[in-house]
């Protein structure tokens, strides 16, 4: 005879939830994020913004800022590369 255990749901939905150790380290590392952004130069700024909070497309944000689809891949990419270094995290990701 097999006995259904009714606790797997309930630890896998456990294990889902955010403690509240998880919360403040990533409100944190939101913080230091949003911090690293305002550095960038301006239009780097920008273009992170409308991708990220705003979740627009490439061709979304080229079509705001008028600027050319591959100008904008070229900022995002730049901003990433240097939000990396600044974050210190160049060597533990991978592409973007």
């Amino acid at each position: 005879m097999t006995i259904h255990s009714d606790s797997a749901p309930l630890q896998e939905l456990e294990s889902r939830e955010t403690t509240p150790v998880q919360r403040v380290v990533q409100n944190e590392e939101q913080s230091m994020m949003e911090a690293e952004i305002a550095r960038l130069p301006k239009l780097e700024q920008e273009v992170v913004q409308l991708r990220l909070a705003q979740g627009l497309s490439y061709k979304q944000i080229a079509d705001v800022t008028d600027l050319s689809v591959s100008h904008v891949g070229v900022l995002l990419h730049q901003a990433v590369k240097r939000l990396r270094q600044s974050l210190g995290q160049a060597d533990g990701l991978a592409g973007a």
